[in-house]
């Protein structure tokens, strides 16, 4: 018996499950849409890690008991193994996505809860987009792939009404029924997730993040954070659209100088963490002039950094920050020769 899969195959299942997710998310009338495209969502997602797993050539499988069915991993179980096997790329946050999924599977299992709640939408929505978000990076990082390259549409959610404001919903602006109290719960649970992330140095965007679209006359190109703009007049209708984006705030995307990330380095083998091992670490890892970790200012001279860092740095192991330390060494020394 294969105890590991195919990797490929697993992996095209999981891009599949994925696809329909979002196929049956943007159609315009289904009433049962939300708890549908999550369990895709969440098939996928266990699909991947399986993948992952598969591709490293560790077992899928939970340990088989007499007289029963060999059983494959859930996905908490997969992502667990997937972490402790170093099956998992250091470069993403894993305790945030499995916060995201978590959510998303106390949704799923318990959804009966929230049928008379329609506003509660929002907030599965915003769960679900950065999930995908994460399964995408996770994709690209992993396997190489595109999750765009398989679809083949763009969609633009239009309505009669505008969606309801996530953050009022957040904050208490919902209707108030028998529903309440389960939807109550799922929301101190979601801010509890966040909290714990945020105290430990985790970047909160991989758990929730509230996406929106604009649509913007193309002479406030200056106030929208993204603008779609059509090209006017008597243009060729075939024409592509226009896409003008502008950068999120440094300030936000990287928050930490290097001693911020020093302090909240807590290594998992409690070996501490100086600037020589961090200078060694972004040095041997390409990350300085790399958008995804650092951001450099040089009119007002400075350097800061991505909070997903700090999870990276946990992640390595002592044996991988010695060889980063004996590299940035030796490519020291070889500055001084050629000095």
């Amino acid at each position: 018996m294969n105890y590991f899969g195919s990797y490929k195959r697993l992996l095209a299942n999981s891009k599949s499950a994925m696809v329909g997710a979002i196929e049956i998310y943007n159609k315009p009338r289904f009433d049962y849409r939300d708890e549908v495209f999550v369990i895709l969502l969440l098939n996928a997602w266990e699909l991947m890690l399986k993948a992952l797993l598969s591709k490293r050539r560790v077992s899928i499988f939970y340990k088989k008991s007499v007289g029963q069915p060999y059983r494959t991993l859930t996905w908490q179980d997969a992502l667990n193994r997937a972490v402790h096997r170093r099956a998992w790329p250091p470069g993403i946050p894993f305790r945030a996505i499995e916060a995201n999924l978590r959510q998303l599977t106390t949704y799923r299992d318990a959804a009966v809860h929230f049928y008379n709640q329609p506003s509660f939408g929002i907030i599965v929505y915003s769960l679900a987009q950065t999930s995908i978000t994460n399964y995408r990076d996770l994709l690209r990082e992993e396997f190489g792939q595109e999750l765009a390259d398989e679809i083949t549409w763009q969609l633009l959610p239009l309505g009669t009404e505008p969606p309801i404001d996530p953050i009022s919903y957040l904050r208490g602006g919902r209707e108030i029924n028998h529903s309440s109290g389960a939807i109550d719960e799922f929301l101190r649970n979601l801010a509890d997730a966040a909290a714990s992330l945020e105290e430990d140095g985790v970047d909160t965007s991989r758990l929730m993040t509230i996406y929106g679209v604009k649509l913007q006359s193309m002479k406030r190109i200056e106030a929208a954070d993204v603008v779609v703009g059509v090209k006017a007049g008597g243009e060729d209708p075939s024409d592509d659209p226009i896409f003008i984006e502008r950068k999120v705030d440094p300030r936000r995307s990287h928050p930490y100088f290097m001693k911020d990330v020093l302090e909240r380095v807590s290594r998992p083998d409690g070996r501490p963490f100086n600037s020589y091992d961090f200078q060694a670490v972004t040095h041997t890892h390409r990350m300085r002039g790399d958008d995804r970790w650092c951001h450099e200012d040089a009119e007002r001279n400075y350097v800061r950094w991505s909070a997903d860092l700090v999870t990276f740095i946990n992640s390595l192991t002592s044996s991988q920050i010695d060889e980063a330390r004996a590299e940035l060494a030796a490519f020291r020394r070889s500055q001084r020769r050629t000095a």
